[in-house]
C-alpha cells in the first residue's frame, strides 16, 4: 500500500497562535477565526485545535465517531443518547470523550476550554439556541441509534501506569503488562495508551490512519516511505497521523508516554530490523 508522510504538528505551539473566542449558536467561521486551528487531515475529516467560551451550536456527525480531549479549562457536555431529553456531562482538563456517530451534542463553557477535537465529515448543525436539536423541524426527529458517550479520566489513568524500561520489540503483552491500557473503543478499533523506555516493534493499521499524541517525554517515530525508513523526533506536545498502511514504530531512550488512537486489524513485525518489508508479515 503506498505510504505517504506523516503529519507532524506541535501542537503546544499551534495552541499559542490561537484566541478565546466566546461563541454563541450563530457564531459564523468568519467571526471565529483565530480562535479555531486546523492542524491537519485525519481519516474521513480533520485535527482541529478550539479556544472556546460561551455556548456552541448543535452538530452530529454522519460519517463516524469524534473525539474530544480537554486541553485546559472546564465544560459542559450536552448530548442526545436516547429517546429521552439530552443528557448533560462536566468535563475538565486531562478528560477525553468520544462521541457516538450520529449523536447531537454541543458544548458550554463559562470560563473558557481549550481542546482538540478529531472530528469526522459530513456533518450537521442546528444553529439555533434550543433545549432538544431534534424539534427544530416542528416534530421530534427519530435519530440514527445514539449511545450514552465514552467519557475517560485520561489524567487517572495515566497515574495507573508504571514506566516499561528495556522494551523490545519481543517483548510480550505479560512483559508490559501495567505499563499500557485500552481506554475506550473508538471508530474500528480503540484509544490506548502506554508508557515505556526503549523500543517497540513495527507495525501498520490496515483500515484507517492512527493518531498519535505524545503526553509525556520525548520518542523518535521511524515511519516507512517508498524511499525506505524516515525519522522524525517528537516530544511532549506534538501530534502525529501515521498513514493508512505505513509501517512504523517508536524508540525512546529516557521515557515516553503516547496516547493512541488506533485502528484495526493491523499487522506487526516482532523483530528488530531496519526495514520491515523485508520479513514476513505477521497479523496481530
Amino acid at each position: 500500500m503506498e505510504s505517504k508522510t506523516p503529519s507532524i504538528i506541535d501542537l503546544n505551539a499551534e495552541l499559542t497562535k490561537l484566541h478565546m473566542f466566546r461563541r454563541t449558536p450563530q457564531s459564523t467561521r468568519a467571526e471565529t477565526k483565530g480562535s479555531v486551528a486546523q492542524l491537519a487531515s485525519y481519516r474521513d475529516g480533520l485535527l482541529l485545535a478550539i479556544k472556546s467560551s460561551g455556548t456552541d451550536h448543535w452538530e452530529r456527525h454522519l460519517t463516524g465517531d469524534e473525539l474530544i480531549h480537554i486541553l485546559d479549562g472546564t465544560a459542559l457536555l450536552e448530548i442526545v443518547c436516547d429517546d429521552g431529553p439530552p443528557k448533560s456531562f462536566a468535563l475538565r482538563a486531562g478528560m477525553l470523550v468520544v462521541i457516538p456517530q450520529g449523536a447531537w451534542h454541543r458544548g458550554h463553557s463559562s470560563e473558557g476550554t481549550t481542546q482538540m477535537n478529531a472530528t469526522p465529515f459530513p456533518g450537521e448543525h442546528v444553529e439555533l439556541d434550543v433545549d432538544d436539536p431534534r424539534t427544530v423541524k416542528g416534530k421530534l426527529q427519530r435519530e440514527m441509534e445514539s449511545r450514552t458517550p465514552s467519557i475517560i479520566d485520561l489524567d487517572a489513568e495515566l497515574a495507573k501506569l508504571k514506566m516499561f524500561h528495556g522494551r523490545t520489540p519481543r517483548s510480550t503483552m505479560a512483559d508490559r503488562k501495567g505499563s499500557g491500557g485500552r481506554l475506550a473503543p473508538y471508530r474500528d478499533g480503540a484509544l490506548f495508551t502506554t508508557k515505556f523506555a526503549g523500543k517497540g516493534h513495527w507495525e501498520s493499521h490496515v483500515t484507517g490512519d492512527e493518531l498519535i499524541h505524545i503526553l509525556d517525554g520525548a520518542a523518535t517515530l521511524e515511519i516507512v516511505r517508498e524511499d525506505g525508513p524516515q525519522s522524525f523526533a517528537l516530544r511532549t506536545g506534538m501530534i502525529a497521523v501515521i498513514p493508512q498502511g505505513a509501517w512504523h514504530r517508536f524508540h525512546s531512550s529516557e521515557g515516553v508516554t503516547l496516547m493512541t488512537a488506533t485502528p484495526s486489524p493491523s499487522e506487526v513485525i516482532e523483530l528488530d530490523v531496519d526495514d520491515p518489508r523485508t520479513v514476513e508479515r505477521k497479523p496481530a
